[in-house]
């Protein structure tokens, strides 16, 4: 990802498909091996992801779920790179392009596949009560969700886990475990095979069935699932056995994305790669884990050790092939250190011949896993107090615009011209500017039609082209429908940063998809626009639209006695601050980009046929500067009530950290013009990006609009306060309690 304010061209451009060990490892040295010209984009389906070798030991009660879990988002952050959370579908070799279900496609110079394996499961098994062992975080939601049901209802439950390998004993022995004190609960362990964990020692076979055992978990052997429908499973010996749920954790297949690739593959549909992590038939793709089979050594054991150690090799290799020079040998390991979980504080140890049990190696493992998940989440600190006057990371969205004093000073000094069509320009304050058509040109109702023109543009704050493109087309669509217009057309602006052309289209293509995809969605037609080359992404839009005159909504139209509704929560200023700084978990930052992808039409239209007439978006100058605006326009007075305004999770916490939008500052000289203000009040001057529809409405109309809001999607819609009468002696306009 380019940095703030650099000039250096983007030159190249490597996608890391999965979140795998390899990938990881090739995420952290890129952070601290930067590459001038080189962008890295890691792809995920999952924005957190907890660490696969601590997963029984949460589910066994050794590990809260915040010490397994990696933030991708944060990661990537703190190492320079962009993150997706999408899965890809297709991987088109000859193109050079990754496909994806719900987003535009990403073109790659170079591609990393590391998006493990499958568990077998037999066709017509797929029901909800049909677990596959990945990924990871859905099956300890499904877990979490199923202990919450049996100790609130107690209803008998059996749960089948088909494999026997380390992942199904280690698995079976952590959820018996955690469910041991629910009587109702019972568990079977189905494996293929002869004995359980065929790929290691008799001996380590052995201590998993006595642990087994003493859990009071049943085991079958030679019991092979050859199908099967939501109810039972059918065994190759022509039994059966009934189940409530069913967990595979089987030996995995290769993903589809591989077998439909187009790459050189195993019979069985894996990546076949040089020992040099390259696909034998294209050179420019490389492979890692478990979705890869060698070239030259056969089959090895699919395990994160060897993951762990493709990762400096494919870092260093992936450098290499881009700069044309030859390339490192990765050879795996004859023997690998292997630790696994058996509960109650022990685990098994198995070291090529060597295989013992006991503490001292679940202590072992519990350092090593412990210490592998801190290199992916211990960060240095990037608060506010460790960025200078003269580096100050400047925020992008509505916290990059000029202050309103700046704004307000300069529109005073200047003579914008008169035009009779021009019903409401820059001297109103209103969120968008009303031309008067020529009645002549049109039907006999034009008169009182009125068309409606806003533009907005600013600095990007996502590293997300795509999700970036969609924002930026709500954002500026927000305008007019806050003041009840019906869009129909925009323009495009947009700033690139210095890169070579194929990555420069890359970029356009993935934004201007999105935010065609909302325009269309909003029955608005791109005409054109305008781009250009700079230091960092911007992105804008100027939209037209019309409406009839006197269903105009306006900020001077707010009466002494409404009451004051907002849509959205606050806290995106600081939200997105905190996100360029790498310190807000994944939770709340898709939080935050859930709220702004909401698009406000539908609170709109519900505005307007409530009979509302005063409403205004809340972007850039806060809750505090546009409820000012509206206030100074309409010559009223507000009173707020403080814990009536919705706040986005997360906001309080970092501004405690001194994190605000670069925008906050001047946003808090609005403070002085309001009664009774506290250090609680900060969530007034956030800077919002897309922000929700604050308006005004009669009391005796406001909860049933209220409800329908919340009805339609808007569920932190919320009263937070009322309209009062003022006088010209007002000094606070607004009154906080």
């Amino acid at each position: 990802m380019q940095t703030v304010g650099s000039t250096t061209s983007l030159q190249k451009h490597v996608v890391l498909l999965g979140a795998g060990n390899a990938h990881l490892r090739f995420v952290r040295m890129f952070g601290m091996r930067p590459v001038p010209g080189l962008a890295v984009t890691l792809v995920s389906e999952a924005p957190v992801i907890p660490y696969s070798a601590m997963v029984p030991g949460y589910i066994g009660g050794d590990y809260v779920r915040a010490e397994i879990t990696i933030d991708l988002i944060r990661l990537c952050r703190h190492m320079g790179c962009r993150f997706l959370a999408a899965q890809a579908v297709q991987l088109d070799v000859e193109r050079r392009l990754i496909k994806f279900e719900q987003r535009p496609e990403l073109a790659y110079d170079v591609v990393s596949l590391g998006v493990g394996s499958t568990p077998y499961r037999p066709a017509g098994l797929e029901g909800e009560n049909s677990w596959l062992m990945r990924p990871l975080g859905l099956l300890l939601d499904r877990l979490d969700e199923l202990e919450r049901r049996l100790r609130e209802t107690e209803v008998p439950f059996h749960l089948c886990v088909v494999g026997g390998g380390a992942s199904g004993c280690e698995l079976s022995l952590a959820i018996r475990r955690r469910l041991a004190t629910i009587p109702s609960f019972r568990l079977t362990l189905l494996q293929a095979n002869e004995r359980l964990l065929p790929g290691f020692s008799s001996r380590i076979s052995r201590i998993f069935e006595r642990r087994l055992s003493q859990l009071g978990v049943t085991v079958q052997l030679s019991s092979r699932v050859i199908g099967g429908n939501q109810h039972q499973l059918l065994l190759e010996d022509g039994t059966s056995i009934e189940y409530d749920a069913v967990l595979w954790a089987t030996h995995g297949g290769s993903p589809s994305l591989v077998r439909s690739s187009g790459v050189q593959q195993t019979e069985d549909g894996f990546l076949l790669v040089r020992d040099t992590l390259q696909s034998v038939s294209h050179p420019e793709v490389f492979g890692t884990g478990d979705c890869i089979e060698l070239q030259h050594h056969g089959k090895i054991a699919k395990n994160g050790v060897h993951a762990v150690r493709q990762g400096g090799v494919l870092f260093d290799n992936v450098l290499r092939f881009l700069q044309e020079k030859p390339l490192r040998v990765w050879k795996p390991q004859r023997y690998c250190l292997c630790l696994l979980n058996t509960g109650a504080g022990t685990a098994a140890l198995s070291y090529g011949g060597f295989a013992t049990s006991g503490r001292w190696p679940r202590k072992l493992k519990d350092w090593i896993d412990r210490a592998w998940v801190q290199k992916f989440t211990a960060f240095p600190s990037m608060g506010a107090d460790s960025v200078d006057e003269t580096s100050a990371m400047r925020c992008g969205g509505c916290g990059s615009k000029i202050s309103s004093e700046v704004l307000t000073s300069v529109l005073r000094r200047l003579n914008p011209g008169y035009d009779s069509r021009v019903l409401i320009g820059t001297q109103s304050g209103e969120d968008a500017a009303i031309h008067r058509f020529r009645p002549e040109l049109f039907g006999h109702r034009t008169e009182q039609l009125v068309e409606v023109q806003t533009v907005d543009y600013f600095k990007s704050f996502l590293d997300d082209y795509y999700l970036q493109g969609k924002m930026a087309a709500l954002h500026a669509l927000s305008d007019l429908f806050a003041m009840n217009a019906r869009p129909f057309a925009a323009l495009a602006i947009v700033t690139l940063p210095f890169a070579r052309g194929p990555i420069q289209e890359s970029m356009l293509y993935e934004l201007l998809s999105g935010a065609i995809e909302v325009f269309k969605e909003h029955g608005v037609t791109l005409t054109g626009g305008h781009t250009t080359e700079g230091s960092e992404l911007a992105v804008g839009f100027a939209v037209t639209g019309h409406t009839e005159e006197d269903r105009l909504l306006l900020k001077s139209n707010l009466r002494p006695g409404d009451v004051l509704i907002l849509t959205k929560p606050l806290g995106t200023g600081a939200i997105l601050a905190a996100w360029m700084r790498g310190v807000c978990p994944a939770f709340w930052f898709t939080q935050a980009v859930e709220q702004m992808l909401q698009s406000n039409r539908r609170a709109a239209e519900l505005i307007a046929q409530a009979g509302v007439r005063a409403c205004t978006d809340v972007t850039g100058f806060g809750l505090a500067g546009h409820l000012l605006e509206m206030l100074d326009a309409s010559r009223v007075s507000a009173r707020l009530l403080r814990q009536a305004i919705p706040v986005l999770n997360g906001f309080d916490w970092i501004v405690q950290q001194g994190i605000t939008s670069s925008l906050h500052p001047d946003n808090l000289k609005q403070a002085c013009r309001i009664a009774g203000i506290t250090d609680r009040d900060f969530a007034l001057f956030d800077p919002q990006t897309s922000g929700g529809l604050l308006f005004g409405v009669e009391a005796r109309q406001a909860p049933h609009l209220l409800a329908e809001l919340r009805i339609e999607g808007y569920r932190d819609a919320s009263i937070i306060g009322e309209v009062r009468a003022s006088t010209d002696s007002s000094i606070f306009p607004i009154e906080i309690n």
